[in-house]
């Protein structure tokens, strides 16, 4: 009997965790969907977001970055819509990075886009996927493209829908307690983050599971910013599979976005650790109305922090990512 109990207790949690994993699936399938259209015009044709990225000023750079990621809703795909237009030649290196830092900014978007489940409104953006499906079956491409991209918003709250659902399955609710109960390490748990994001190829996924695990009460607050941080290490991965085979300039923006990301983990660990913790966190938690809310307001200021930093050295550190990517 006893033996039967735990094999049950072992299937229903292994079928729980199918059924996050193909939520999760769901969600980056309308990424895929959302971003197809925009990084196909984007690099083929001088559209608004093409002019943007060539801005000569960085501010303007940044700003382009954090549009085009809020549009596409993944950092992910801003990153590897950079490093080709950056090996094609049609952006210089440093137009290039000064995007990638607006990118890390626009994808605190997707966090507040999460946050909003708590007030229900999910199911009205879900019926998008129907509303974007009609246009998708016309012959013009224009329409095709514009289909494709209401569907994929529609298929991506589908995806946090049942992210949200199966989260409150009680198997997969042990499991993860099990997990993050046993460590509540920042550096471990930025470890952690990072190996789960580059696995998927989206830290939009991790930032959405740890808002949802966050309002489940399976995680506490300081460990989800940690996740949050490892989940921006994690997105590098795929500017860095993206410039395999590319030019020197490729590299290097891959380059640009991992050293970013690490500048702001380092500041991270150096408020954690250091009197600046209480007032940092204690800043977010006036800032915020829910805990949902607490965990996209984290990642907003986090990135911003970091821009904050880079933007100014924007120059040198371009310098040092030329000097550490020679070839």
């Amino acid at each position: 009997m006893v033996f039967a109990a735990a094999t049950s207790q072992v299937y229903q949690t292994i079928i729980s965790i199918m059924l996050v994993l193909t939520a999760c699936g769901c969600f980056l399938v309308g990424v895929n969907l959302m971003s197809k259209g925009f990084v196909q015009t984007t690099v083929r044709t001088n559209t608004f977001f093409t002019r943007g990225f060539c801005a000569k000023n960085r501010f303007r750079g940044a700003g382009a970055g954090l549009l085009y990621t809020a549009v596409v809703q993944s950092s992910d795909v801003t990153a590897v819509t950079l490093v080709r237009l950056a090996d094609l030649g049609v952006i210089t290196l440093f137009q290039a990075c000064a995007c990638i830092i607006g990118a890390n900014l626009g994808t605190t978007v997707t966090t507040f886009i999460v946050s909003l489940s708590s007030f229900n409104l999910t199911p009205y953006f879900a019926f998008l996927a129907f509303v974007g499906a009609i246009p998708m079956l016309s012959k013009r491409k224009n329409l095709r493209i514009f289909g494709e991209i209401v569907a994929g918003f529609g298929v991506l709250f589908i995806g946090i829908q049942l992210l949200d659902a199966n989260m409150q399955n009680d198997s997969f609710r042990e499991f993860v307690k099990t997990i993050f109960n046993t460590t509540t390490n920042p550096l471990i748990l930025i470890a952690i983050a990072a190996a789960l994001t580059a696995v998927v190829q989206s830290s939009s996924v991790v930032t959405t599971m740890v808002v949802f695990l966050v309002s489940g009460s399976l995680l506490p607050i300081q460990s989800a910013f940690a996740l949050i941080v490892g989940a921006n290490i994690g997105t590098c991965f795929t500017s860095w599979i993206a410039s395999i085979g590319s030019s020197r300039t490729a590299r290097r923006v891959a380059c640009f976005h991992t050293v970013f990301n690490l500048i702001g983990t380092a500041l991270f660990i150096a408020v954690v650790y250091t009197p600046l913790n209480s007032y940092f966190f204690g800043m977010v938690d006036k800032l915020s109305i829910n805990v949902e809310f607490k965990v996209a307001t984290f990642h907003l200021l986090f990135n911003l922090c970091a821009s904050l930093v880079v933007i100014p050295l924007l120059r040198p550190v371009v310098w040092f990512c030329k000097k550490l990517v020679r070839h």
